[in-house]
């Protein structure tokens, strides 16, 4: 993988900025589920949650991090060889909200120079949008292209309403390696779907993006979502690691040590100007307290990630107002850590998810300018 070209066209994509910056990034993942399958029973994973890959990110070269005040501070038993989530709260996002130990630690990840960085991904949404892409880059409609995101949004939105159902459509048509004679078909039974739950939607949305299923009826291919292996849906996380490097090129980077990972990275090695990449390195977490804090870190946002996933807009919104004492203030300070990192670069964030799901956020999380951070 050629870093400087997929770098590139992240720059001009997303109007980067700041990715020439020097940086250490530590990184950790939660919810590699390592690939996503179907076949006749349904997923190979019985409960999925939102991947995050991601941690802590400071200015400059690496440098010492003295963890054992943080350590003493929420009273980690000294047996314990590492620092985990489990160490610091335990339960689901609003249980992992209401403990004290995640307020000391969350300070004292400000106090002491650090920002979070991460790459959230939602195994649905990466799985149904390549339709809606594959139809819109036919198309070449500049006016459906600027809505791109919102119809993917409103797709995942239909198709989660019964996902048993669509799990089921999609391994009798082989998805996402249709033939040409299942493209009329497919988009056909999608429709009817999106008619049967269009109220999911408000009733713009449902006619546009029925339109845009219609039109692609008439295309002479479905470009990313033919001529694929067969009811294999996510192969691995590889190219996410990959990905960060690459944006931030000048950067050091930090990895937990993950069998699989290492292994894609072996079979495709990165390279700059035809030159090994060598900005990265793989190291064991308990002689690296950075990965220890970026355990904490990617397992909280992993849940709440996950949580957002999962629950209703409305059911956000009370659990939001019901909020007090040690929950309210950790909701805050994550909110300021997420805002804070965003605010000093906007590449430190990167979703792969519903724009629903990232109103949900600012719903819960209640940014002060009204709109989740990142890209």
């Amino acid at each position: 993988m050629d870093v400087d070209e997929f770098r590139e066209s992240q720059i001009r994509m997303y109007g980067l900025a700041g990715v020439n910056d020097g940086y250490t990034f530590y990184h950790d993942e939660t919810n590699n589920i390592r690939k996503l399958r179907v076949d006749a029973q349904g997923l190979n994973i019985a409960e999925l949650k939102v991947f995050v890959l991601g941690g802590v990110v400071h200015e400059g070269p690496p440098r010492s991090i003295d963890i054992q005040p943080l350590r003493a501070a929420m009273r980690i038993q000294k047996t314990a060889p590492e620092i985990k989530l489990e160490h610091v709260a335990k339960g689901d996002f609003l249980r992992v909200l209401e403990s004290a130990k995640m307020t000391t630690f969350l300070r004292w990840i400000t106090d002491n120079g650090f920002m979070i960085h991460y790459h959230e991904l939602d195994p649905i949404y990466w799985s149904i949008v390549d339709i809606i892409d594959s139809i819109l880059f036919k198309l070449g409609d500049a006016w459906l292209l600027h809505y791109h995101a919102l119809l993917k949004s409103d797709l995942v939105a239909v198709l989660r309403r019964d996902l048993s159902a669509t799990i089921g459509l999609f391994y009798r048509y082989g998805y996402p390696g249709l033939g040409p004679e299942s493209r009329k078909p497919l988009l056909n039974e999608l429709i009817a779907i999106l008619e049967l739950n269009s109220a999911v939607l408000p009733a713009q949305n449902a006619t546009i993006l029925k339109q845009v299923l219609k039109a692609g009826r008439g295309l002479d291919s479905l470009e990313f979502i033919e001529g694929y292996p067969s009811n294999l849906l996510l192969d691995n996380f590889s190219v996410f690691y990959q990905g960060r490097i690459a944006v931030f090129k000048h950067a050091s980077h930090v990895l937990d040590m993950e069998p699989s990972i290492q292994t894609e990275f072996l079979q495709t090695p990165l390279t700059s100007n035809g030159r090994p990449v060598t900005h990265y390195r793989f190291a064991d977490s308990k002689a690296e307290p950075g990965i220890l804090l970026a355990d904490v870190v990617v397992g909280t946002l992993g849940k709440m990630h996950s949580y957002f996933t999962e629950t209703p807009s409305d059911e956000v919104a009370a659990d939001r107002a019901n909020l007090t004492g040690t929950a309210l203030q950790n909701a805050e300070l994550l909110r300021d850590l997420i805002d804070a990192s965003q605010q000093a670069n906007i590449a430190f964030l990167h979703h792969v998810s519903s724009m629903h799901d990232r109103e949900k956020a600012d719903l819960f999380l209640r940014f002060k300018d009204g709109a989740y951070s990142g890209r």
